[in-house]
């Protein structure tokens, strides 16, 4: 049962970290405009006037407003903040391309250095630190 236990908990803490990281977002650096981000429907980073920076699952459009969508705090239907023009300074909308190879590359390297590590330790007679 014990020899059980050690592989378990390492599997769960790395997928526990797997399911972290599933949620990096990378951001375009070059800004666009609230009517094409709410074309792409994606994640946006919306800066105010005064510096404030908010996140949107995506950015809708309707009746001739705009609106901030993001998920309520509590279980529920998704939440609309209007959004005023005049107000916004910078719209970036999620690099897919980005987030996708910062996922991988952040899950990867780690792993790879765990492995080498282990296999180096597995090398020395004893193991590396004792």
């Amino acid at each position: 049962m014990g020899a059980i236990k050690g592989p378990l908990k390492a599997t769960a803490l790395f997928l526990f970290v797997l399911l972290l990281f599933q949620s990096c977002v990378v951001y375009h650096k070059t800004p666009t405009t609230l009517e094409k981000a709410s074309q792409e429907r994606i994640k946006t980073k919306i800066t105010n006037i005064e510096g404030e920076t908010f996140k949107y699952k995506y950015v809708t459009f309707e009746e001739g407003q705009f609106y901030g969508v993001h998920e309520p705090e509590e279980f529920g239907e998704f939440v609309k903040v209007p959004l005023e023009s005049e107000d916004i300074i910078n719209v970036r909308t999620k690099n897919k391309y980005a987030s996708t190879w910062v996922t991988i590359l952040v899950i990867t390297v780690p792993a790879l250095a765990i492995v080498a590590l282990a296999v180096i330790d597995s090398s020395y007679p004893g193991g590396l630190w004792y």
